[in-house]
């Protein structure tokens, strides 16, 4: 293996809060509404000012995409399989008043070939679904969180399919599947570079872990101060 160094994103996160999303206008579903881990990857992929073009893998009805088009003044493409949480997008956009920096795409992130061309975005973000094990009987959030290996492989290649080389990606998921999702980025030259957990509270084991690097970035990592709290909803 050639280990090769890159320069790693140069900044600081701040401290983060589920307030990040607070004023995002969302049209939400029973089942499908926006979590700590919504908050968590708007928090951990502030871009850096090479990042024009974001696309989100996985994007419900949009609290992600809507947020970092507000936040951070990129322009957004939201990549959702079910149609009931992509028509809500749709309807999210207008009342945020974001139609001309944010799009949606219904679609499947398996067949994500047929829609758009290689290297297109500058970053690739995801809320990736990370339950294993007993499914929801909700057909809404068994389809958004329920996973697998073959699932967690698919989103790893639609990221490195669209994301253009040195391009940043930033994946949010349980500690649960850390591993075969590292391992399947690494396959794909997606390299971890920056990575950070979230605990409930300061005593507990952590809840999420976000992961944040390049596709052909260099192998150095960082792990971020952890950060905790409760909900904001």
């Amino acid at each position: 293996m050639i280990w090769v160094s890159f320069a790693m994103d140069k900044f600081n996160f701040g401290r983060f809060s589920t307030q990040i999303i607070t004023g995002i206008k969302t049209v939400d579903t029973q089942s499908h509404k926006p979590t700590h881990a919504s908050a968590f990857l708007v928090w951990y992929s502030k871009p850096t000012s090479d990042v024009k073009s974001v696309v989100e893998l996985g994007s419900g009805t949009g609290i992600v995409a809507f947020s970092l088009a507000k936040l951070y003044n990129v322009d957004v493409v939201g990549v959702e399989l079910q149609e009931e949480l992509y028509k809500l997008s749709l309807e999210g956009r207008s009342l945020n008043n974001l139609d001309e920096r944010v799009q949606f795409v219904n679609a499947d992130v398996r067949n994500i070939k047929d829609f758009f061309k290689s290297e297109s975005f500058d970053m690739v973000v995801c809320n990736l679904p990370f339950h294993v094990g007993k499914e929801s009987v909700d057909k809404i959030r068994r389809i958004s969180r329920n996973s697998n290996p073959a699932l967690i492989n698919s989103f790893v290649e639609a990221a490195a399919y669209l994301l253009r080389n040195r391009g940043t990606f930033a994946f949010v998921t349980s500690p649960k599947i850390l591993i075969p999702l590292m391992d399947a980025l690494s396959k794909e030259k997606l390299i971890v570079q920056r990575m950070c957990f979230f605990h409930g509270t300061i005593d507990k084991n952590a809840k999420l872990v976000a992961l944040r690097g390049k596709k052909n970035g260099g192998y150095e990592v960082t792990v971020d101060p952890p950060q905790w709290g409760e909900s904001a909803w």
